[in-house]
């Protein structure tokens, strides 16, 4: 396998299929069933009590002694970009190649969002064939590197994201972070997501709305599963994972090429880091205009790989081009694949957070 120029080699381990169950009742008509293995794993995640969007108690400080400590009053987005230290600096030692000063931090992983169950109105419309289910709304990871919100999901209400078919992807494509999560302490993750269903947002169904927290004390080396429940009976289920002394790791796609693809190509990309056979749903999408870059963040232990594999919806389910890359302290490395007839490249560039 040739690091750092791509790889034909697939990922040793690979995600274990979901065991299908009979439907007893409307709500698992619509959600994919899950084996008692799937149900026993999925731990209740923490939720941060008095902090909610609806009624306004998340934004003031003094109602939990988090609110102020991740300034949950402030609605920015976070102020730091990713990339901060893919140069080489004085202190590298003995050299920038092989730099012994920079050695990463505890990071966290996100490895996917799943809508687990539908709130009860939902429930029964997509049971009777309401069609697609339309999610908007935010997610935002707040860390004490700079406590303000670092998205991971992120969609209007006029431009929802769109989950076709419950029962073959339940998956959310994230559209974050900004930048790499720090997890030298716990961290908050804040959320609002909903349902649209109306005209008017006060039609729609809310699914989860609160704050979590997540902790950096864990014996776990692998992903954990972690179910975020909502008042109105919707959870979604978030796949994470801590990393020690990992770096950041800034994945950047474009298309240079189009070829015969005029209308753009559609990519499903995911990935795996290291030996953990959790995937990474990266991205899921077109890719029309050329040299339009997809930009994303994944954290990666330092001197593990980081694979990415590319699928084409229209040529089936198997990845037609992997990459495979070592992370490093800094620099960057790049490579390109031909995807019928159009040109693919990807950039990796490797950080510190600090």
């Amino acid at each position: 396998m040739d690091i750092g120029g791509g790889s034909s080699t697939e990922h040793p381990r690979k995600r274990k299929a979901a065991t299908a169950e009979d439907a007893d009742d409307e709500q698992k008509s619509v959600i994919p069933a899950e084996d008692d293995d799937e149900q026993k794993s999925v731990i209740p995640a923490e939720v941060v009590e008095g902090s909610k969007h609806e009624d306004g108690s998340i934004y003031r400080p003094d109602e939990h002694p988090l609110h102020s400590l991740y300034h949950l009053h402030d609605p920015r987005e976070t102020r730091l970009d990713p990339m901060r230290l893919t140069d080489p600096t004085d202190i590298c030692h003995p050299c920038w190649t092989v730099c012994r000063q920079h050695v990463g931090c505890a990071m966290m992983q996100i490895f996917s969002l799943k809508l687990s169950k539908l709130p009860s109105g939902a429930a029964a419309a997509a049971a009777a064939g309401g069609g697609p289910i339309q999610l908007y709304g935010f997610m935002a990871v707040r860390d004490l590197l700079d406590p303000l919100r670092n998205y991971v999901f992120n969609y209007s209400r006029d431009d929802p994201f769109i989950i076709h078919d419950l029962h073959s992807d339940p998956f959310v494509y994230l559209s974050g972070p900004r930048r790499g999560i720090y997890l030298d302490c716990r961290v908050l993750v804040e959320y609002d997501i909903r349902i649209k269903r109306g005209q008017t947002r006060q039609e729609d169904l809310p699914v989860i709305d609160g704050a979590a927290t997540f902790s950096e004390l864990t014996y776990i080396r692998g992903a954990i599963t972690n179910r975020i429940s909502g008042d109105s009976g919707g959870s979604m289920d978030i796949a994470r994972a801590l990393f020690r002394n990992s770096v950041e790791a800034t994945v950047e796609v474009w298309v240079s090429n189009l070829g015969r693809c005029v209308s753009g190509l559609d990519l499903f990309i995911t990935g795996f880091v290291g030996r953990i056979p959790e995937e990474i749903k990266i991205f899921r999408g077109s890719i029309g205009d050329l040299c339009v870059v997809k930009r994303f963040v994944v954290a990666v232990r330092l001197n593990s790989v980081l694979f990415l594999l590319f699928k084409v919806p229209a040529f089936g389910t198997d990845p037609i081009c992997r990459f495979a890359y070592r992370a490093v302290a800094h620099g960057c490395i790049s490579g390109y694949r031909e995807l019928n007839s159009c040109t693919v490249d990807v950039k990796v560039t490797w950080s510190n957070l600090y």
